[in-house]
């Protein structure tokens, strides 16, 4: 069993773990330096399941350890953890055991449930709690990189079924989105982008709308004040019975902070890198979920919305099911693009003069990127407008995204002229 530290001061050491697979060690150094370091056995495989690309020599192989940081973790083990209101709700709910703004404190509390396949575990066995642990009760400790306020929660199996947190040491299997209250239907904003996703032969995790209600025991923390749908949406990093399917982001990939997921690379870095650790084929699968965030005006596509899975033996990245794919035009008239594309933000610019610049900055074939724009505009006109899930978007938020497709059609069309 578990042993308990009175303070959170008292943790040094995290193990990295992929799965039961022990990668590495985090030492948190005097004067608040974090050291990460491979583990000597997993360095002898070559890196192999792979943690992440960041990790990977051009030449095969490890790299050497990064250098400690100061007053932060490695940019890979920063972008596990939530942000902004997230990151402030799940620090208060560990008061006491996590001090605000300590990096190493909060991944040492919520270590057993990250993102993917990695497990960060305290080296001696303790568990971080505050010294009243003994009044204390079971706290959430699950992360989920990102700023809405989601949480990763279970179905109860038991009578009159429902929704709920896992506590201690229980896994979720769920993200369950809360509605906002600056965005009205966000929730539903979402749910009708992923259905067209799927419509156009995209891959999209299993998703619902739920009611407020339908949660038990939602920790104040993290109780949000708006009312409407709960988006539920299938963590596609779990298996069917549970197993962590190892997955990172493209911040990762790139090896930066959260801070910089909007400058940290631009698109074409994105199809490049997909192109070359996946396969040409996934590059165009690429561009084809930017044209979609294009044509339906979402201005967040930045690096943590895109991601590597890593099935089976974890040798082998493909690009993740899509996420995070919303409109944020209705709620931001002016928004543009999260990254550069083919050297422009303004989704109006982006005519065919600057998806050629982005095809030869990626190193694709200009008519294949050409033609994955124009067939792209072409299946979300077929399915968009009669789509099912449109009747559940508010008529207002509705209404600006039918404009901004209608705005957008005739642009990205111009990658057909010859």
């Amino acid at each position: 069993m578990a042993q308990t530290s009175p303070a959170p001061q008292a943790i040094q050491s995290l193990d990295v773990f992929l799965n039961a697979l022990k990668v590495g060690v985090i030492v948190r150094t005097p004067g608040d330096f974090n050291a990460f370091s491979f583990d000597e056995a997993y360095r002898a495989t070559g890196g192999v399941p792979i943690l992440s690309l960041s990790f990977r020599a051009a030449t095969g192989g490890l790299r050497k350890d990064p250098k400690p940081v100061s007053g932060a973790l490695p940019p890979f083990f920063a972008n596990l953890l939530p942000e902004d209101q997230l990151r402030e709700a799940m620090e208060k709910h560990h008061a006491g055991a996590v001090r605000p703004g300590n990096d190493f404190d909060l991944l040492a509390a919520l270590g057993a449930d990250l993102p993917g396949a990695v497990r960060v575990l305290p080296s001696d066995g303790m568990k971080v709690t505050p010294q009243d642990s003994a009044k204390e009760k079971p706290k959430a400790r699950f992360s989920l990189a990102g700023v809405q306020m989601k949480l990763s929660v279970m179905k109860n199996t038991g009578k009159g079924g429902g929704l709920t947190l896992p506590l201690d040491d229980g896994q979720g299997q769920y993200i369950a989105k809360f509605p906002s209250t600056a965005f009205a239907g966000v929730s539903e904003n979402e749910f009708a982008n992923l259905a067209l996703a799927a419509a156009i032969g995209m891959e999209v995790p299993e998703r619902e709308l739920v009611e407020k209600s339908d949660f038990e025991g939602i920790p104040d923390d993290f109780d949000t004040l708006s009312e409407g749908k709960v988006l539920l949406l299938r963590r596609f990093d779990r298996g069917p019975q549970g197993e962590r399917i190892h997955i990172e982001d493209f911040a990762q990939v790139f090896g930066v902070y959260p801070s910089r997921k909007y400058e940290g690379a631009a698109y074409h870095d994105v199809a490049a890198a997909v192109n070359a650790a996946v396969s040409p084929a996934a590059a165009l699968e690429f561009v084809r979920r930017i044209v979609l965030a294009v044509v339906t005006g979402n201005g967040d596509m930045h690096l943590k919305n895109w991601s590597l899975i890593y099935r089976n033996d974890g040798s082998t990245p493909a690009l993740a099911p899509v996420y995070d794919m919303l409109s944020t035009i209705p709620y931001i008239p002016t928004d543009s693009m999260a990254l550069s594309l083919g050297g422009e933000r303004s989704f109006k610019a982006l005519s065919a003069p600057r998806w050629k610049s982005f095809a030869n900055r990626a190193r694709l074939p200009e008519p294949a990127v050409l033609q994955a724009v124009v067939e792209t505009v072409a299946g979300v006109n077929e399915h968009w407008w009669h789509l099912p899930e449109r009747t559940v978007v508010p008529a207002k938020v509705l209404e600006r995204i039918d404009a901004h497709v209608k705005v957008m059609t005739p642009i990205l069309n111009s990658c057909a002229e010859k």
